[in-house]
């Protein structure tokens, strides 16, 4: 049971994942990340305490102002989609930006799919501009449920590369590796979109809490 509790997490956040969601709003003398080709690396780990998932996924993101604020919004509603497939509806975060740092917090709670009793998940990130070619973010869930608690964090880094491509467009995304516990996926050299992932994970969001 513990094992499909985590992998129903990893099938949320594999959905990259319409529904009307508030919308998400950032501060407006936040700096944007300049725009051009980043690379993105996601690490991060999922546990229960016996049971351990490490995640690795390499992207290459061609951004501009617009495109770069969705990627903001694209990390609260991927998260959003985890828990949702958990039962769990999260309050809408009120992201604030100070001193260099981005940082926004969530609550989130449900019936427990396991039982009838209440799930509860607690979600806090932050992003650090390093630089305006180079960011550095931090991502801590906490599960707690009368029966199970799991734990997760995950870390992405981002650098600046060069110039987009030519042809790619603002939000245009590769995805270059997607290894779980040290083995590739096979699902690399796969071509996404953030915009579209927004919408994606507000909808896979929706199919589950509405039901």
């Amino acid at each position: 049971m513990r094992r499909a509790r985590l992998q129903c997490c990893l099938a949320a956040l594999a959905w990259g994942a319409s529904a009307a969601a508030p919308a998400f709003e950032l501060s407006a003398d936040m700096p944007p990340r300049q725009p051009g080709l980043w690379l993105m690396e996601q690490t991060g780990t999922i546990s229960d305490g016996k049971t351990t998932f490490e995640i690795q996924k390499v992207w290459r993101v061609c951004l501009d102002g617009e495109a770069d604020r969705a990627l903001h919004e694209l990390e609260v509603r991927e998260q959003q989609a985890s828990v949702a497939g958990l039962n769990e509806r999260c309050d809408e975060p009120e992201p604030v930006f100070k001193e260099g740092r981005l940082s926004w917090s969530m609550y989130c709670s449900g019936p427990s799919p396991i039982e009838d009793k209440i799930g509860k998940t607690e979600i806090r990130h932050t992003t650090t501009f390093v630089s305006g070619e180079e960011t550095r973010a931090e991502t801590a869930v906490v599960n707690l449920d009368n029966l199970i608690q799991s734990k997760g964090r995950f870390d992405t880094v981002m650098k600046r590369l060069g110039a987009c491509a030519e042809g790619k467009k603002a939000g245009d995304m590769l995805l270059m590796h997607w290894r779980v516990n040290g083995e590739e996926t096979l699902k690399a050299r796969q071509f996404r979109n953030v915009f579209e992932k927004v919408a994606n994970s507000k909808t896979f969001t929706a199919s589950r809490l509405n039901r």
